[in-house]
């Protein structure tokens, strides 16, 4: 397991273990859930020591990324790193999260997680469910 680092208005969240789909999903609820609590701007999740289970079929998918987006109250910017293997080539999960006005993408690797962070704290975008921008340090 692990918990929640937050540097500035930045956390980072890297769980490890062996454990169930369902309960991996779980996890990153909690931890999403912390990060709106502490008003954060963005969060990286780095899922790629968790092990124990097989990628998800789309109505899996469906079910986190919906029970995520709930998680995260809709105000933060979430970077997802999961192995190759876990994500879906047809990035669903960002559809569904985008859907649903939360701004969120896949990558293999946390330096490209950090860079779309990044881009998007400085070109401002991260809309609040009041239609508000968040724009970097705010």
């Amino acid at each position: 397991m692990s918990t929640l680092e937050v540097v500035g208005t930045r956390g980072f969240y890297r769980p490890a273990g062996v454990m169930t789909f369902q309960q991996a999903v779980e996890l990153v609820a909690q931890a999403l859930k912390s990060a709106r609590e502490q008003v954060l701007a963005d969060i990286l999740v780095n899922t790629s020591k968790l092990t124990g289970f097989e990628s998800p079929c789309t109505f899996e998918r469906y079910a986190m990324i919906t029970h995520w987006v709930r998680n995260c109250g809709g105000t933060l910017r979430i970077a997802i790193v999961a192995r190759a293997a876990l994500i879906d080539p047809q990035k669903i999960g960002t559809l569904i999260a985008q859907n649903r006005g939360v701004s969120i993408e896949a990558f293999t690797d946390e330096s490209s997680a950090l860079q779309w962070l990044d881009a998007r704290r400085v070109r401002g975008i991260g809309t609040h469910w009041s239609g508000r921008s968040r724009a970097a340090g705010n």
